[in-house]
């Protein structure tokens, strides 16, 4: 009986030492950690860039650099650079290749801020379009364009706008950003 007890020990032990960790396989590639996540746009003409060097390892409790976090029936794409941030809501329960579009709302949504400027969707004219061209091993691709108005006076409850529609995003790509459950 130890005979046929030994060997299957052995089979056993050696066969947990081949499998991936459960966070591996989840990210679907021991290396999908060194990626190198990046997330780049025009906001009036001026230039933000921002990347992150294995983007994986993140602090995932929120304080991301550049990252894409699920939260109930939503997904938020956000990052932050030395001159501000900017962030995209999709209202979906599971996020795919495909076009999404926030447009004129009665929530006014904050999108993005360049040194000091915060930019809302508040006018009609007003919309913000994200692309997601690829969708890979937790990591997504794309790019994305918006209009934005410009809050002057940031009031509680209520903010003072400039010139609708007078904040410009161009140019505006990403590349193997992670998505954190």
């Amino acid at each position: 009986m130890k005979f046929y007890l030994y060997p299957i020990i052995a089979i056993m032990l050696f066969s947990s030492c081949l499998k991936q960790s459960i966070p591996d396989a989840m990210l679907g590639s021991k290396n999908s950690g060194n990626k190198n996540a990046t997330l780049s746009y025009k906001i009036n003409g001026n230039d933000v860039n921002i990347s992150v060097p294995g983007a994986d390892y993140q602090n995932s409790y929120g304080y991301e650099t550049l990252s894409c976090s699920k939260s109930r029936n939503y997904y938020s794409l956000g990052g932050v650079s030395n001159t501000g941030e900017i962030v995209f809501t999709f209202y979906t329960d599971s996020l795919t290749v495909g076009v999404y579009r926030r447009a004129f709302a009665y929530d006014d949504p904050f999108v993005a801020e360049y040194n000091g400027i915060n930019g809302y969707i508040y006018a009609a004219s007003d919309s913000i379009t994200v692309n997601i061209t690829s969708y890979d091993k937790g990591h997504i691709s794309g790019n994305f364009a918006g209009v934005l108005t410009p809050v002057i006076i940031a009031g509680n409850p209520d903010n003072t706008y400039g010139t609708a529609s007078s904040v410009l995003i161009t140019n505006g790509s990403f590349k193997n950003v992670p998505v954190f459950y």
